[in-house]
């Protein structure tokens, strides 16, 4: 009887990931042929063998907002894992990635900044290479401070490049707080004590018993988000940066509030 051909088969699971690495675990397969006295049903025997691995590289986003790491490579081209499908938000504003059908889940670790206005950055904790750069679009630009919340619509995996394609909403928690110079922070809690703020710059106009912010980011690039406050709101909210606002209505002109006034950070 002429016995069967030894199978080798590998396994591969993805089972955490750090700042500027990824840990996967191989399971490799051998079945090898024994003799007589040892004999399985098929004339083998199965033996297997487990690695831990760490690679090393940079993770990033691709154009449809998938995520992707590179494993640094000493020659020829970098080893490319594109992890396709959707990726979520967890309660600690952190994002997680489920791995299919296995129930292991990648988390990671780092904080959001607002770059621009179509572009949400995910910023990896430890690292100075490994980012996020997601392609979104508001779904709102009027937000409202008190529901402490900036909405925005992401498409995942879809092989459209237009933003308007249908996709997931994308929500960043916080609480807003008035910083130096009257520049806003927007403060994110990220668990176990972790808290980080997004700082903007704003153009401030003044309407009809509310104040409107029009947020910029560091650069002094309008981001296309306005924060609108009543000044009944803004008084119980922060009652000396109201009273702030409303002595420098006072000192401008109506032409310069009409034109709106730039408060630096």
């Amino acid at each position: 009887m002429k016995l069967a051909k030894p199978k080798n088969t590998l396994q591969k699971r993805f089972i955490a990931v750090e700042s500027d690495s990824l840990v996967i675990e191989t399971i490799q397969i051998v079945e090898k042929q024994v003799g007589k006295q040892g004999l399985s049903p098929k004339g083998t025997v199965p033996g297997t063998h487990l690695r831990i691995l760490k690679l090393k590289g940079t993770w990033r986003a691709n154009e449809y907002n998938e995520l992707v790491f590179e494993a640094a490579a000493r020659k020829g081209p970098p080893e490319k894992y594109t992890f396709k499908g959707a990726w979520k938000i967890n309660n600690n504003q952190q994002i997680e990635y489920s791995c299919g059908d296995d129930p292991d889940v990648l988390t990671f670790k780092g904080h959001w900044d607002i770059a621009s206005v179509n572009k949400l950055v995910y910023l990896f904790e430890g690292s100075s290479t490994s980012r996020f750069e997601f392609k979104v679009q508001l779904e709102s630009p009027i937000i409202y401070p008190k529901k402490g919340e900036i909405r925005y619509r992401i498409g995942v995996g879809m092989r459209q490049s237009r933003l308007s394609a249908p996709g997931q909403v994308l929500i960043l928690y916080g609480e807003w707080k008035f910083g130096r110079n009257l520049g806003l922070n927007f403060q994110m809690d990220y668990g176990q004590g972790k808290v980080r703020a997004i700082e903007f710059g704003a153009e401030v106009f003044f309407g009809h018993n509310k104040v409107i912010l029009a947020l910029k980011n560091e650069f002094g690039d309008s981001l296309g988000i306005t924060l609108t406050m009543s000044h009944k709101f803004l008084e119980h909210f922060d009652a000396e940066a109201f009273i702030r606002l409303k002595s420098r209505q006072k000192e401008r002109s109506e032409q310069a509030i009409e034109a709106g006034i730039t408060i630096p950070f």
